[in-house]
């Protein structure tokens, strides 16, 4: 990659990189007012991979290493969260960034060159994971990671070459493959097929075959560093995961992505492009688009909010894509405009979500510091974690109404609630917690510590989010458990008592867990009561039991 465009394109990206990634560096910290639980969901994890374990094998989660590694890194280093979540993306931003110069050049002309960098460098340096909501967030980050890694490969097998390089090429296949393997495996699962069909209708047998190779090679790399067993292990994960009867799927219903009034205008225009696509000539684009879309659909489908984020980097293939002026199809359709018009329809159809990315670092440097309130507030390497005061102090408690009221108490039988959570044929009242979570982690710690629990103490939380043990140093992590319950008990077997919240931030996963610690066959002894929770001692299993007394 030599030449003054080459040069400029460059330069161009090492500018984005420098404005976005520096923006949010000079903040000092992050500074986040949306999303508390996914973000610690998200630290915890850091945390533990900083501290040597392994996602999958240590505990449960259906994301890959490789969304956490950039991150954890630097927390190992010392960091604190907030900037390692910084350095973490600008580490990625600079790792995508001869990838991103290689296809500007090499699949786009023009100002669609810049454009599409722009489009790569926002995905990987965005401080919220969407949506239209200025809100700023790290959750979700892995989404926008993978779209980044997907738009390297897309154009590449999209767009036919302007300059020819099989290396480049395998590089910006294969690379981003085996990257988003170990992020979200969704998106292999989604696009690969879509990508294949392309490269085969085109005749680019090198580029897929070469691409192949550096994917299975770089996939070994890892296996050899993480061991055999991390692909069975996350392999169970995932499928754990999709069979979960709380979280099927992060937002809408399938139908609803596919047909809702949100997405059926997108969809139509796409499937115009691929009719327009084939009528212009480019019948390799039209036929690979057709295969695309339903994995586009699907990964949609797959994300928190839903956003269709695959019509951007479609957008910019199809102005790539415009034939001589002039040529119409059978219908006497001008194909130049017809298709020029179905780009910028599917750009302004997703601009609200690209640009509350692209603006995200600017909004978060912005942020008033005066409003913000740490996240581990006894917590000296990562003070530079902060979210909104409001949401950190404001504890609101959702209960059910007809529970307390006679007069509503005859229409419980219709309401629709989460299963009672039923411990040693206590039950334990509908409740839940629905903000504060900050203040009722770091207030449950602190009633552990003034009851003598620890140190070293294991408690399994039984709710969604097993955050508790950051906000103690007498308390451990689980090994085996999840900092995001999908199902079962994890983590019961390496855990001395278990705490069921009063008010459970997910009370049907509250009621899951205890229903499965009790079929596992463990008995749970109350130890503590507080305003908060209940603490239970763990008994070994009936038949540890027995083999002791013999």
């Amino acid at each position: 990659m030599t030449g003054a465009h080459t040069v400029k394109l460059a330069l161009w990206c090492a500018a984005l990189i420098a404005v976005m990634a520096g923006l949010s560096l000079l903040k000092g910290g992050l500074f986040a007012d949306r999303y508390e639980g996914d973000m610690l969901h998200l630290t915890e994890i850091i945390l533990r991979v900083a501290d040597g374990q392994w996602p999958h094998l240590d505990f449960m989660t259906p994301i890959g290493m490789l969304a956490f590694w950039p991150i954890a890194v630097f927390v190992k280093a010392g960091a604190g969260f907030g900037m390692a979540v910084h350095l973490g993306q600008l580490s990625l931003a600079v790792a995508l960034a001869p990838l991103a110069v290689w296809v500007a050049l090499s699949r786009f002309r023009g100002p669609l060159a810049y454009l599409y960098i722009l489009l790569v460098m926002t995905f990987a340096l965005a401080l919220v994971h969407g949506e239209s909501i200025s809100n700023i967030s790290i959750s979700m980050h892995y989404n926008r990671w993978a779209w980044a890694l997907a738009f390297i490969m897309l154009p590449v097998g999209m767009l036919p070459p302007l300059r020819r390089s099989v290396a480049w090429d395998a590089a910006a296949l294969g690379l981003p493959m085996a990257a988003l393997a170990l992020i979200k495996v969704t998106y292999v699962v989604a696009l690969a097929p879509g990508l294949i069909v392309l490269l085969i209708a085109r005749g680019q047998w090198a580029a897929l075959g070469w691409g192949v190779a550096v994917t299975l090679a770089a996939l070994a790399v890892f296996t050899g560093i993480a061991g055999v067993g991390i692909w069975p292990a996350y392999a169970q994960d995932v499928l754990t995961t999709a069979g979960s009867d709380i979280r099927t799927n992060p937002g809408l219903a399938l139908d609803q992505v596919v047909t809702g009034p949100l997405f059926i205008g997108g969809h139509l225009v796409a499937l115009a492009a691929v009719v327009f696509l084939r009528q212009s000539g480019f019948a390799a684009l039209g036929l690979g688009l057709l295969c695309l879309v339903p994995g586009f659909v699907y990964v949609t489908y797959q994300n928190f909010g839903n956003d269709p984020q695959w019509m951007l980097v479609t957008a910019l293939v199809v102005l790539m894509t415009l034939p001589a002026a002039g040529t119409r199809n059978p219908w006497g359709w001008d194909l130049r405009l017809s298709l020029g018009m179905v780009g910028a329809a599917l750009l302004v159809a997703s601009l609200p979500s690209f640009f509350n990315l692209a603006y995200s670092p600017l909004r978060h440097f912005s942020e008033t510091t005066e409003d913000f309130t740490t996240v581990f507030p006894r917590s000296d390497q990562h003070d530079d974690f902060f979210t909104d005061t409001r949401r950190v102090f404001q504890v609101n408690l959702q209960i059910a109404g007809e529970d307390v009221s006679e007069d509503l108490e005859k229409f419980a039988s219709l309401a629709e609630r989460p299963d009672l959570t039923i411990v040693g044929g206590e039950e334990i009242a509908e409740c839940s917690l629905h903000n504060g979570l900050v203040a009722w982690f770091d207030t449950a710690a602190r009633q552990l510590e003034e009851a003598g629990i620890g140190p070293n103490a294991r408690v399994l939380v039984a709710d969604l989010l097993s955050a508790l043990w950051m906000y103690s140093d007498d308390l451990q992590p689980l090994k085996g458990g999840a900092p995001w319950r999908y199902g079962g008990a994890p983590g019961i077997e390496d855990a001395q008592m278990v705490l069921v919240p009063l008010c459970a931030v997910n009370s049907q996963t509250r009621a899951d867990i205890v229903t499965a610690i009790d079929e596992m066959g463990y008995t749970l002894r109350e130890r503590l009561r507080t305003d908060l929770f209940i603490l239970y001692d763990k008994q070994a299993e009936p038949d540890q039991i027995a083999a002791n007394t013999r």
